[in-house]
């Protein structure tokens, strides 16, 4: 997750994270009022007011499995398109005279989308709150 968004959500007094936890029911008359967990320590389920839900499910790339020619950063992100020369040299299996395309790998015809990909915006959805 970004560093800052680490820091607004840890400074926010309205947002409260559980880990380890799941949510089993949920319940509303016009929009979500509250929701029934149940967490990993607790044997029994619990209900809490709840006005909104963020789900986030990890940010660990899991990329090891791929082959030395598609390159990675630091973090295990599958670098891409112009990252490939701007972060890193392209590995030996690059034989083509072109430039990689867009979310590109460095094993030509092979691409990367989504979370996996290093610069991606790394988010499952995007929330607005209305006013009823």
């Amino acid at each position: 997750m970004s560093e800052y968004l680490v820091k607004e959500i840890g400074a926010s007094e309205n947002i409260e994270l559980r880990f380890d936890t799941q949510v089993v029911d949920g319940g509303e008359e016009r929009r979500l009022e509250y929701l029934v967990l149940e967490g990993a320590t607790s044997a029994l389920p619990e209900t809490v007011p709840a006005a909104a839900l963020i789900v986030l499910i990890g940010a660990e790339p899991h990329t090891s499995c791929l082959p030395e020619e598609i390159q990675r950063d630091e973090k295990g992100y599958v670098v891409t398109g112009k990252d490939l020369f701007r972060y890193s040299h392209l590995r030996r299996g690059w034989h083509l005279e072109r430039l990689t395309l867009f979310m590109e790998t460095g094993m030509s015809g092979v691409f990367a989308v989504g979370d996996a990909r290093h610069a991606s915006v790394k988010r499952v959805a995007s929330a607005g709150v209305r006013a009823s």
